[in-house]
């Protein structure tokens, strides 16, 4: 496995649960507790709080003195699949967007041809009386909208395409 933090890269294997460096072993990472590392060099022990984990993404957010840092887990199938130019073929491609619910289209906020990224808000749906932002599932360029203000859909029946 490679972590990269802040450009620097460093190779990691996993040996009795403790991740230590491949090349000479003088880092180690050893989980402390649910959401504490403990990062071991030869002159210090660092205390690292991990404040989020994305798996999908493959990312984690840490704090050390105060400072953010994300962090990139790289496995060894990740660069089987960039070697093969096959980098985006472990995620779902996505090409439509269903209603999640029956309701009534509030508003549309996108149009075809609109760039959204995925958790961007593109339309809100009334159901039970209740407002529904509904986000983008995906990064993506919008093809068709199928919904417009003031129409009743059902449950599944497709509002938005994706390219």
């Amino acid at each position: 496995m490679k972590v990269n933090i802040q450009e620097k890269e460093i190779s990691l294997v996993n040996e009795n649960n403790i991740w230590v460096q491949n090349e000479n072993q003088e880092i180690r990472i050893v989980k402390h507790n649910d959401e504490t590392l403990l990062l071991i060099t030869p002159n210090k022990i660092y205390t690292i709080r991990c404040l989020n984990v994305n798996k999908e993404a493959k990312t984690l957010t840490l704090l050390y003195n105060g400072n953010k840092f994300e962090a990139k887990i790289t496995e060894p199938i990740d660069e089987i699949l960039k070697s093969m130019g096959l980098e985006n073929a472990l995620t779902p491609k996505i090409s439509d967007l269903k209603a999640p619910m029956p309701g009534l289209v509030l508003q549309v906020l996108v149009n075809p041809g609109d760039t959204v990224v995925k958790g961007d808000k593109i339309l809100v749906l009334e159901a039970m009386k209740m407002e529904n932002a509904i986000k983008s599932p995906t990064d993506g360029i919008i093809a068709d909208v199928f919904a417009k203000q003031g129409l009743a859909v059902d449950k599944n029946q497709i509002l938005i395409t994706f390219k």
